[in-house]
C-alpha cells in the first residue's frame, strides 16, 4: 500500500478502532523529549514507539549509533504492543524521520498495512481533534512475522559491493562533503556514495513532495538496481526509502548501521 496517508483522507477512519496509532517523536539532542511529549497529550489510542529504546538496539562497537533492534526484540515489541497482522497502523512524529524509521521496521517485519501521517501531529490538530493525555493499553497479542531481508545490507555487503551498485547517502550536503560533522567523530562519506539529502523530500508544512517532484530528485536512482541507502545512523535515510517507495521503487536497500557503523569499522573514508 501507500507509504503515507493525508489526514483528509484518514479522517473518515479515526474512530475506528481498526486504527492502531503510534507516536514517534523524538529529538536527538533530548532523548526524553518524545515521551514526555507523548505523556503530556497524544492521538487518543496511540502508544509510544522510542528511537532509542523501541526502534533500536543498545550501542556497541559496532552497528551504528541507532542499530536495529533484533527480530526477537522487534517481534517481542509488537506483541507487548498488541499488533495483529491485519491491524491498520498509523505513525505520527512532528515530521518525519522517525516515524519513517518504524515505518522501515514494520515492512521489514512484512507488515503490510502501514502509513506515515503526512504532516505529523500538526495536520492531525489541524482538524481539532481530541488529544488526551490517558494511557491506553491493549492485549499481548502473536505476531507472525515474514522478515523481508532483502531489504537490509550490512557494513560488509556494502564494503564488498559490485561497482555498478548506487551507493547514496541520505545527509545534508555540508555533512556529505565533511565540511560540518558535528555528531559523528570522524568527518566525509564512505568511498563512492552519492548525496541526496533526504529533507529535499519534504515539502515546508512536513509532507512528502508530489511525485513529479520526486521524480525529478530521485532521477539517478530510479533506473538503478537495488541501490543501497545510508545516513549517519540507519534513520533519515528511511524518508529517501519511503519517498521511493511512493514512486513504486521497492527494490531499495537500507545500510542500517550507516556512516556511524563504517567508520566503526573501517579508515575508508572519502
Amino acid at each position: 500500500m501507500f507509504p503515507t496517508i493525508q489526514m483528509a483522507d484518514l479522517q473518515q477512519l479515526v474512530h475506528s478502532d481498526q486504527i492502531r496509532w503510534f507516536d514517534c517523536r523524538y529529538d536527538l539532542r533530548d532523548p526524553n523529549y518524545g515521551r514526555l511529549a507523548f505523556e503530556d497529550q497524544h492521538v487518543p489510542g496511540a502508544l509510544y514507539l522510542d528511537l532509542a529504546n523501541d526502534l533500536s538496539e543498545p550501542v556497541s562497537s559496532t552497528g551504528g549509533r541507532h542499530p536495529l533492534p533484533s527480530k526477537e526484540k522487534w517481534i517481542q515489541t509488537l506483541e507487548a504492543h498488541g499488533i495483529k497482522n491485519d491491524d491498520f497502523v498509523v505513525l505520527y512524529d512532528d515530521g518525519f524521520p522517525y516515524a519513517a524509521r518504524a515505518w522501515w521496521l514494520f515492512k521489514w517485519a512484512g507488515h503490510e498495512r502501514v502509513v506515515v501521517l503526512e504532516g505529523g501531529l500538526s495536520s492531525y490538530l489541524a482538524f481539532d481533534y481530541p488529544m488526551t493525555r490517558e494511557l491506553e493499553t491493549f492485549a499481548p497479542s502473536t505476531y507472525d512475522a515474514d522478515f523481508q531481508d532483502d531489504m537490509l545490507v550490512d557494513f560488509d555487503a556494502v564494503k564488498s559491493r559490485s561497482t555498478d551498485t548506487l551507493l547514496v547517502d541520505s545527509r545534508s550536503p555540508d555533512r556529505f562533503k565533511g565540511q560540518n560533522e558535528t555528531i559523528d567523530a570522524v568527518a566525509g562519506h564512505i568511498p563512492g556514495a552519492v548525496n541526496c539529502f533526504f529533507e529535499e523530500a519534504i515539502s515546508p508544512d512536513g509532507r512528502l513532495k508530489d511525485a513529479e517532484d520526486l521524480k525529478e530528485l530521485y532521477a539517478p536512482l530510479l533506473e538503478e538496481a537495488s541501490p543501497i541507502l545510508y545516513c549517519g545512523s540507519g534513520v533519515t535515510a528511511c524518508v529517501n526509502i519511503l519517498a521511493l517507495h511512493s514512486l513504486g521503487k521497492n527494490d531499495v536497500r537500507l545500510y542500517a548501521g550507516s556512516y556511524s557503523d563504517w567508520i566503526s569499522q573501517t579508515n575508508d573514508i572519502s
